[in-house]
């Protein structure tokens, strides 16, 4: 029996990054991603979220996909009774299906390296049709606070020591990520109408905000390892007023009262810092802590009825 584990992880600064090109600050979560694969005929059986999955091999639903893309990649044959259990809430950036295949890679590959890992986890996820970047199994597979450069296919990996502790509120409902994306990388890329002045000043609003997050994401770095958190945490809120005045009024699909109510209350609640995480909108948010102090947030989260948690960030390089 061959078991391995990935956790999650937590962009802190630098959405989009990955695919953008810039600077981005992550840290892995205390939750992630088990799998167990024994030998013997094919089967498959998925828990997340309290739910069990069960999958033969017909089609691939699902979170199901990621098995024989990761087989696959690795070149061996889709054999043997495969479990795995995650407890990451799907679908609100904490990079559940990288961390899938970042298990899975292990679990099959145990002496690949982190980058090696990162890489063959990627390859895995590209092959399902996602357009993900290298962000997420890189956080995944080192486990570790990241400072992450991106410039087209390379990457510069920073591994950080660092402490910090987050709370962490879930919205009900995931945000449209695939169209989140598709928007932010049009505008990004300038795909539009050199006539039509409004796309024109959203290519402004995208290229800056972005701009703007990697710069935050090279502060937070550097803060972080110096064990300034009221500086991180500047950088965190620096972000969000970057995506509240400069992205939200150009992009009605990134509007997000119940976020801005939520980083308000992380606030009063004590946080050092509060903003999204993820592609935006709706989907998770963030508030930043001193180690083992997040309960504050966690209850404040509460309150406003969204799954929440603490996660205690424990970095050594």
């Amino acid at each position: 029996m061959r078991t391995s584990y990935a956790p999650g992880r937590i962009c802190l600064v630098g959405e989009h990054n990955d695919w953008a090109g810039g600077y981005a600050l992550t840290v892995p979560m205390d939750r992630g991603v088990h799998v167990q694969i024994e030998e013997g005929q094919f089967r498959a059986h998925a828990w997340f979220e309290g739910r069990e999955h069960v999958w033969s091999g017909q089609g691939a639903p699902g979170i199901f996909n990621l098995i024989p893309a990761v087989f696959e990649v690795l070149g061996q044959p889709l054999t043997g009774s495969i479990g795995i259990r995650g407890d990451l809430p799907a679908g609100r950036g904490f990079s559940s299906s990288a961390a899938v295949c970042v298990a899975l890679v292990r679990a099959l590959q145990p002496d690949a390296s982190a980058p090696e890992a990162a890489e063959l986890a990627y390859r895995a996820e590209r092959l399902t049709g996602s357009a993900c970047g290298r962000m997420d199994p890189l956080a995944c597979a080192w486990n570790v606070p990241l400072s992450l450069r991106f410039h087209g296919e390379a990457v510069v990996v920073e591994p950080i020591s660092g402490r910090c502790a987050l709370a962490v509120g879930v919205f009900p409902t995931p945000r449209d990520t695939r169209g989140i994306l598709t928007t932010l990388s049009v505008h990004h890329a300038g795909d539009v109408s050199l006539r039509d002045w409004s796309a024109l000043a959203r290519v402004g609003a995208v290229r800056g905000a972005l701009e703007g997050f990697g710069v935050q994401a090279m502060h937070a770095a550097t803060a972080l390892r110096d064990h300034d958190l009221r500086a991180v945490g500047g950088s965190m809120n620096t972000c969000q007023e970057i995506y509240e005045e400069e992205l939200v009024p150009e992009f009605p699909e990134l509007r997000a009262p119940g976020l801005a109510r939520a980083v308000r209350s992380l606030r009063s609640s004590g946080a050092l810092g509060a903003k999204f995480t993820g592609a935006g909108g709706e989907g998770s948010v963030i508030g930043l802590y001193p180690p083992g102090e997040a309960e504050p947030g966690v209850r404040a989260l509460d309150a406003m009825g969204l799954q929440s948690f603490a996660v205690e960030v424990h970095g050594a390089v």
